[in-house]
């Protein structure tokens, strides 16, 4: 007999019955009075995990990614591994893509290794409807940490980066450094992908650049050739740029790529704003001007989070850090 045992018993999140079992106020006293009742029934005892979340932990986590190899992740999972090593937590990892009905599979999987907490990384999880419920139908079992994308639900923890203000203070410095025929460039439908989209638009309206095409969306796909090839084929039939904005490093190394071939110069004739801060932003040439999308700080703060909830904390569900763009050598201030 554990928490989870009692929170099922009860209809209830497993946050709820540790609540109880901490006394806390938030619980209101006709779900404390029927949560202590079936306490009693059962003759459940808290035990020293209780205190926090009441598990019988194996002091294991569970960490579910969609593909390693993409560096965004690959570095994610890096920084989990090494964080939950260092305060006694060992991490089982899978790779379960997109779809509803292998990431159902691979929670399940999770949930039979008795994992104290799920921890899923990247915001495209929470892109379809059937994924958003399974999500919060299993947090009513465990802790479900979100890396880079927001759910709002009961024992579901988010921690995400402000994209929309990012892109859009991208597009305010490259019109004041003089640019106004702006392009986003982006490959995905996650929902921070989403986000920085939209922050762009709503920064170019906000400075009136007539454009009636603001972004592309380029091939789902990193493949340098087909995504350059793209790039050609919307300046020929709409504007050549001379301001880009890339939803991550790759893209903006391609956008580089581009110009070379086209012979423009980068930062004159041509400014480029990458995303994520990655490797990639520091072994282009020119080095990249990004957006930092401090994912060491996103990682560090989700398992501050976790450990506040394993100790019987309340620590708050949302999470978002603000933006922070690293100047480099494709983009040069307006003098």
């Amino acid at each position: 007999m554990n928490i989870y045992d009692i929170a099922n018993r009860a209809n209830v999140s497993i946050a709820t019955v540790s609540r109880v079992i901490n006394d806390s106020p938030k619980v209101s006293e006709k779900t404390r009075k029927k949560i202590h009742d079936i306490m009693e029934e059962l003759g459940y005892t808290p035990n020293v995990f209780a205190r926090g979340l009441g598990l019988n932990t194996m002091k294991t986590i569970g960490i579910l990614c969609s593909d390693p190899s993409d560096i965004y992740v690959a570095r994610a999972l890096s920084y989990f591994e090494k964080m939950l090593r260092e305060n006694g937590y060992d991490s089982l990892l899978c790779c379960s893509g997109y779809d509803t009905k292998n990431l159902k599979k691979y929670i399940n999987i999770l949930i039979s290794k008795s994992v104290d907490a799920v921890i899923m990384i990247g915001s495209k999880y929470i892109s379809a409807k059937d994924n958003k419920n399974l999500i919060k139908s299993t947090a009513k079992s465990l802790p479900i940490f979100l890396i880079n994308g927001f759910l709002e639900g009961e024992n579901v923890y988010c921690s995400y980066y402000d994209d929309f203000n990012a892109t859009k203070i991208s597009a305010n410095m490259l019109y004041n450094s003089g640019k106004s025929n702006l392009l986003f460039l982006y490959n995905s439908t996650s929902q921070s992908a989403k986000r920085k989209l939209d922050g762009f638009i709503s920064g170019c309206k906000e400075l009136k650049i007539k454009s009636e095409n603001y972004a592309t969306h380029l091939c789902e796909e990193n493949d340098i050739e087909n995504i350059t090839l793209s790039l050609g084929k919307f300046t020929k039939k709409f504007f050549l740029p001379d301001g880009i904005i890339a939803s991550d490093d790759f893209l903006a190394m391609t956008a580089l790529k581009f110009a070379k071939q086209n012979s423009i110069s980068v930062p004159d004739e041509l400014s480029i704003i990458g995303y994520d801060n990655s490797i990639f932003s520091k072994i282009s040439y020119p080095e990249l001007t990004t957006v930092d999308s401090r994912l060491f700080d996103l990682c560090s703060h989700s398992v501050k989070t976790l450990l506040e909830v394993f100790d019987g904390q309340f620590p708050e569900n949302i999470c978002i850090l603000e933006p922070s763009i690293i100047e480099r050598d494709t983009f040069k201030s307006k003098n």
